[in-house]
Parts: C-alpha cells; structure tokens; sequence
C-alpha cells in the first residue's frame, strides 16, 4: 500500500510487499506485523509464511508522486519498505523486487530510502546495471546495539550507494561509532537516525545512547536525525522540543543531483 507517510523524515511509504522474517532484538515487537493483523492478514510473518503481493494500481502511486515532484519543482523522499525488506530472500517476491528496480528507474524525481536488515543479501540481489548505485537511492541499515552495528556497517559501507545511512530505531544499547570506523578506510556514513521504541511493550533508551551517536556524528560531519524517545522512560517522546537540547536536530544528508 502506498500512502502520505507520518514518518518525520520520509514523504511517502510503498510497500512492494508484505511481509517478512525477524533477524534482530528490533524485531521483537514488529509494529509491521502487528499492523498487517489488524488489516486480516495474519500469515505473513516467518520463513514458511507468504507475502502478499500486489497489483498494478498499487505500484502506480510512485508514478504519480514523481509528477507530483516535477510540478513542484522538488524531490520527495519513498521509504520503501515498512512492511517487508527489499533483501527479504524468500521465492515469492524475486518478481516484486526486480519491478521495484524498474520503478526506482521511472521515478527520478522520488529519492528512495531502502532501508534493510540483511545488507548482507544486497550483493545477490542488486540489479546488474547498480553500478555505483542507483542516483536516486539512499541505502541504508537498522542497527540497534553494537553487536549489529559492528557485524553491518563495514557491509553497508562496501555496497555502492548515493548515500548511506543508518537507522539506530529502536535503539536498544550503546553504539560506539568510534569503534567501527577505525575498522574502516574510505568514505564514512552520510545520514545516521536515531529513535527510541514506542507501542506496547518499549524498551527503554537511555539519553546517553542517543548523545553519544550524535557527538560522534558532529565530530564526523555526519546528518543526525533525532526521531523520538522511547515510550518506556520518555513519556513525551513525541514532543521533539522536550529532547535534551543536543539532540533537538534534524538534519538530511547532502543530495548532489537535482
């Protein structure tokens, strides 16, 4: 389903599934799967699980926001997927996946935002005329404590991209970026989010965490984007003005093409 986005930093979602498998701790309480029951479907989570697909009116939506763009004279930001993982390996949506390139190819005035679990998969899955990645496409990886962080952002930072970022929602423990990047030689990180869990059952985050990823991310000259608190410790965690005055920053990555 694609529709307006109530995401701070997207303007739209699409979906070209949904569906998937849970691969971290972020999983645990996947609001997706808990949005896909109250619309009936109830089988679309595992590996054994199907995904549903959809149909071509569904997948025209982007090609209307890009005309929308042009009109505009601007860009607007797709999350794509919040339902799914583009690298999802399951059998059934190969088909999907190979139009979504197709679509991201027809769409230039649409900045997409893939966000994934499984950088790891990209390698396979990437269309064989990526190059450099696509202009219009920001990859990017959910990490919510070290261990993810320092197993995924090496992977991520060796898979060609526009622009690269990371998604530390919901953050669930300390992240050194410190640690990571003496690991690495070349470019670093364009955008990092940060933001706490919310719905029943949030853990909590604790303040340092998030000031921490954005001292590092001043220090390196990277886009901090501070999304919310954690519904477990913040109970004003959607009012961005109550944040620790360090952290009321929302900033976007530094787009080259027009």
């Amino acid at each position: 389903m694609g529709e307006n986005s109530k995401i701070e930093w997207t303007d739209h979602t699409f979906n070209p599934w949904w569906g998937c498998t849970k691969v971290s701790p972020g999983c645990d309480h996947c609001y997706a799967e808990r949005d896909s029951k109250r619309y009936g479907e109830k089988n679309l989570w595992g590996v054994e699980a199907r995904r549903r697909l959809f149909g071509l009116k569904h997948w025209a939506d982007p090609l209307k926001w890009d005309m929308a763009a042009r009109k505009e004279g601007r860009r607007l930001r797709v999350f794509c997927a919040s339902m799914a993982d583009v690298f999802d390996n399951h059998e059934e949506v190969v088909g999907a996946r190979a139009m979504l390139w197709d679509l991201i190819k027809k769409t230039p005035r649409l900045d997409w935002l893939i966000l994934t679990k499984r950088i790891g998969n990209t390698v396979h899955m990437l269309p064989e005329d990526w190059g450099g990645g696509y202009p219009n496409v920001w990859l990017g990886i959910s990490v919510v404590n070290q261990v993810e962080a320092d197993r995924d952002i090496s992977k991520l930072m060796h898979t060609p991209a526009a622009i690269r970022f990371l998604s530390c929602e919901p953050l669930l423990g300390p992240i050194d970026l410190d640690l990571v990047t003496t690991k690495l030689a070349g470019p670093w990180l364009d955008w990092v989010i940060v933001g706490g869990e919310s719905g029943a059952g949030a853990r909590p985050m604790d303040v340092r965490w998030a000031l921490d990823i954005q001292e590092c991310c001043t220090r390196d000259r990277v886009a901090f984007f501070m999304k919310q608190g954690s519904q477990a410790n913040w109970p004003t965690f959607k009012k961005f003005e109550t944040f620790h005055s360090a952290l009321q920053r929302r900033e976007w990555p530094a787009v080259s093409h027009v």
